[in-house]
């Protein structure tokens, strides 16, 4: 028996040397070898979620300023009207008065008559008074042979009224080749009533039967040819208006006359006293 023993232990130990002399060989590292040559490059990945925005960046400094456009045109003065006088309806032959009011104290005021966008012929020019109002008679159109070479008969025209501090208004007249009614006719609807005044005092006038918001002037008569305007304005939706105003007149009785751009009028007397 320690025969076949000994003769496995012969058998045994070649092997078991064996394997140890190997496990010892595997666990110890050599030297590092080269670096292999790199490999291509791999697919594309797919794309990654958006990052969080970032934080508003410091507004910048203002640019220069642009060019200035041009100047636009002149807007009519609210409150300036002008109307012509006992008639919208003219011969060449006749002259036109007209009168104003609501332009700007001592402003120069120049009258045209337009004939198209790039013709109008200046007709008169006045200053107006301190109240902003005036009258004016023209000389007949036939006088100037600009006008008198434009004219049509049975035509709407406008006369234009711009004032040097930009106010403006305006209003139409037709010439007629003859005149079918008389130039001047108190409307029988038409009334005012003016209330009594002291010297540079003011005084209310009520007028009625006027057309619905026709444009009107009054004005005191103090000769044939001279005018004093009071104010002017619109009627209302029924052809009424109020108007206050300062008169500057010495005591005695005058007419006032209030006129329509429609062609309705109508008078009243305006008693001014020491004593109201």
């Amino acid at each position: 028996m320690f025969k076949r023993k000994n003769k496995l232990s012969k058998f045994l130990i070649p092997i078991i040397a064996f394997s140890i002399l190997f496990s010892l060989a595997c666990s110890s590292e050599g030297p590092q070898g080269p670096v292999g040559p790199q490999g291509k490059q791999g697919n594309i990945g797919e794309k990654g979620d958006p990052g969080i925005p970032g934080i508003q960046g410091i507004s910048g400094p203002p640019g220069p300023s642009g060019i200035q456009g041009p100047a636009g045109e002149s807007a009519p003065q609210p409150q300036a009207t002008i109307i012509t006088i006992n008639n919208k309806q003219f011969t060449p032959n006749e002259s036109i008065e007209i009168w104003g009011s609501g332009f700007n104290p001592r402003e120069t005021v120049t009258i045209s008559m337009q004939f198209s966008d790039t013709l109008k012929v200046i007709i008169g020019t006045i200053v107006a008074t301190e109240s902003g109002s005036f009258s004016i008679k023209t000389k007949p159109l036939s006088n100037n042979s600009k006008i008198k070479s434009q004219l049509t008969n049975n035509t709407i025209y406008t006369l234009l009224a711009e004032g040097s501090e930009n106010s403006k208004s305006s209003t139409a007249i037709k010439i007629i080749p003859e005149q079918i009614i008389p130039p001047y006719l108190i409307s029988p609807n038409a009334n005012l009533i003016v209330a009594a005044a002291v010297p540079n005092g003011s005084t209310v006038a009520y007028g009625s039967g006027f057309i619905p918001n026709e444009n009107f002037i009054i004005a005191v008569v103090l000769t044939k040819d001279t005018n004093k305007i009071l104010g002017g304005g619109s009627a209302n939706n029924s052809g009424s208006f109020k108007l206050e105003s300062i008169v500057d007149l010495s005591p005695g009785i005058y007419t006032a006359l209030a006129t329509g751009g429609e062609g309705s009028s109508a008078s009243a007397p305006l008693l001014i006293s020491l004593d109201k």
